[in-house]
């Protein structure tokens, strides 16, 4: 089933154009249109979409302000930003506050597309989920995981984005595999309590916080790698699968394209990357059916 998407932007174009890549690419319904963020909050808790796409900039209120209320108001759904606004501070406060994407305007339709489509697995990914956790509601123990094809998928995507057999490959999937088996009793985690867990069991409890840094180090230099490898790909061609795959996926796509310019001219702000972005984005991917 489709996900259902409201759309809150006051440029009437923004707006068509949204309508026009959702439908021409069957990527959800329209549950609504707002053009102002003054009643946007109220209209969303009462439809409550699996999706909203949040211009930054409203008549009203701001998006950052329509976040915060859809928040409190205890909305369930995914929020994706979309501004023409290119700062950094505004953008981290966003994410703060529950963004799970930003698209930048003008709008691009592989960006679009690309973001709107791995939101949308997630959405479905996580509803599957909740069914099966209430039908398995009084069973002791869920049906095991079949864990020879999570670890082929683990190195499958390594692979797609180049990091398979670099230093601290191992120490990445045993991240992975943690917080797999950390979300069947637990909906939320910190990564430093993940990357203390595994420390602690790949090394030992001595020197525990000298080597939970050591390992968030090498798994980030981990991270930075792909990050590089996906700007590669997508200058050297915006229409590679892989990139045009992993970019929204893994990283925010205003990084991507910050360390595409960084390739082009290394005097020029590198990309940054979220720890927990990319991990959610590889655990979507290694699960999704």
């Amino acid at each position: 089933m489709k996900p259902s998407i409201f759309i809150v932007d006051d440029d009437k174009n923004i707006q068509k154009m949204l309508e026009f890549f959702i439908r021409k690419e069957n990527l959800g319904t329209i549950a609504g249109i707002q053009d102002s963020g003054a009643d946007a909050a109220e209209e969303i808790l009462f439809v409550q979409p699996d999706i909203v796409l949040l211009d930054l900039l409203l008549p009203g209120k701001d998006g950052i302000h329509v976040l915060e209320e859809i928040m409190q108001g205890g909305f369930q759904g995914k929020v994706i930003m979309i501004s023409q606004v290119d700062d950094a501070q505004m953008m981290e406060k966003a994410y703060e506050r529950g963004i799970m994407f930003y698209i930048n305007k003008p709008l691009n339709a592989i960006e679009v597309v690309s973001v709107i489509s791995n939101v949308a697995k997630l959405v479905h990914l996580q509803k599957s989920m909740d069914t099966i956790q209430g039908a398995l509601l009084g069973i002791q123990a869920a049906p095991s995981v079949n864990q020879n094809v999570l670890a082929e998928r683990f190195r499958k995507i390594c692979s797609d984005i180049g990091i398979w057999g670099m230093k601290g490959i191992d120490e990445l999937r045993k991240i992975i595999f943690t917080i797999l088996e950390y979300q069947k009793v637990e909906k939320s985690y910190q990564m430093k309590e993940i990357y203390e867990k595994v420390a602690g069991e790949l090394y030992g409890t001595e020197q525990l916080a000298s080597n939970k840094k050591a390992l968030e180090q090498r798994v980030r230099r981990i991270m930075l790698k792909a990050l590089s490898n996906i700007a590669q790909m997508g200058a050297e061609d915006y229409y590679d699968p892989v990139f045009a795959d992993y970019a929204n996926l893994l990283f925010d796509f205003g990084q991507v394209r910050a360390e595409m310019r960084h390739l082009k001219d290394p005097a020029a702000e590198p990309g940054r990357i979220s720890s927990k972005k990319f991990i959610e984005g590889f655990l979507l991917r290694m699960t999704a059916s």
